[in-house]
C-alpha cells in the first residue's frame, strides 16, 4: 500500500532501526539530527539510497561522520531509521487527516491521499532501492499491514453505518493488499504507463466509489426511464 505504508501510533519512530525492520526504542532528536534526517529523506526519495556511502552523505550535508553516527551506528542502519521515521510520520498524518472525517468514504480518500502526496516526491530509483533491499523491503511491508488494517476497519465503519456495500470488510482488505502488492511491481506501472502516486490515486477512486451504497449514489430514488417496447 505503500499505497500506501502507515503507523497508527502517536510516536516518533527515531531511534536507529534494526536491520530486520522492526521499530526501535523511541527516542529524542535534537533540531540539528531532524533537519539531516529530513535532508535524508529527500535525497532518498530523489535519488535512492543503495549508491551512497557514508562518504557520500558527509559531502552533500556538509556535516561530520560523528553527526551521522549519533544518528545510526551503520549506513544500513541509518537508512532504515531515516525511511522508518519517514514512514511513521505518513501513517500518524495519515490517520489523523481520516479521523477528522465524518464520512467513511471521505476517510478512506483522505487516508490514500496522504501516502500519494508523499509518493509523488519519489523517484524510479527510490522505489527499486526500496523493493530490493531486503531490510527496507521489510520495513515497508510492516507499515502496508498497519496501514491495511486501517483501511479496513474504515470499509467496516462505512458498513455498519450504511454509507457502503454490505460487503466483508477484511476481504475488501485483501484485495486491496493484492492491489498495491501489483502497483509495487514496475513492470505492472510501465504496462499501464502511469507513475505510483497515479496508481495510488486511481485505486483510491476505485475502491471508494465502488464500495458506495446504491442507497448514497446520487439520482438514487429516481424512475429508471421506460424502455421501448420491442413491438415498437
Amino acid at each position: 500500500m505503500t499505497v500506501l505504508a502507515s503507523d497508527v501510533q502517536r510516536r516518533d519512530f527515531s531511534g536507529p532501526a534494526r536491520i530486520d525492520g522492526t521499530a526501535p526504542p523511541t527516542r529524542h532528536w535534537s533540531p540539528r539530527q531532524k533537519e539531516i534526517c529530513d535532508q535524508l529523506e529527500e535525497i532518498f526519495l530523489r535519488e535512492g539510497f543503495r549508491h551512497l556511502t557514508i562518504a557520500d552523505l558527509v559531502d552533500r550535508l556538509h556535516c561530520s561522520r560523528r553527526t551521522l553516527y549519533s544518528l545510526a551506528p551503520s549506513r544500513e542502519e541509518l537508512v532504515l531509521a531515516v525511511l522508518g521515521r519517514m514512514m511513521n510520520h505518513m501513517g500518524v498524518e495519515a490517520r489523523a487527516r481520516a479521523d477528522a472525517c465524518v464520512d467513511p468514504g471521505d476517510a478512506i480518500a483522505a487516508y490514500l491521499d496522504t501516502g500519494v502526496r508523499v509518493w509523488r516526491r519519489s523517484s524510479r530509483a527510490f522505489h527499486e532501492d526500496l523493493e530490493s533491499y531486503l531490510p527496507t523491503k521489510h520495513l515497508y511491508d510492516r507499515h502496508l499491514q498497519i496501514a491495511l488494517e486501517v483501511l479496513g476497519n474504515l470499509v467496516e465503519r462505512g458498513v455498519r453505518q450504511g454509507s457502503f456495500r454490505d460487503l466483508h470488510p477484511r476481504l475488501v482488505a485483501e484485495i486491496l493488499d493484492a492491489s498495491v502488492d501489483r502497483i509495487r511491481q514496475p513492470d505492472v506501472l510501465a504496462r499501464a504507463g502511469v507513475s505510483r502516486s497515479e496508481a495510488i490515486a486511481e485505486l483510491s477512486r476505485l475502491f471508494r466509489e465502488g464500495l458506495i451504497s446504491d442507497a448514497r449514489r446520487p439520482g438514487n430514488g429516481r424512475r429508471p426511464a421506460r424502455r421501448p417496447s420491442s413491438n415498437a
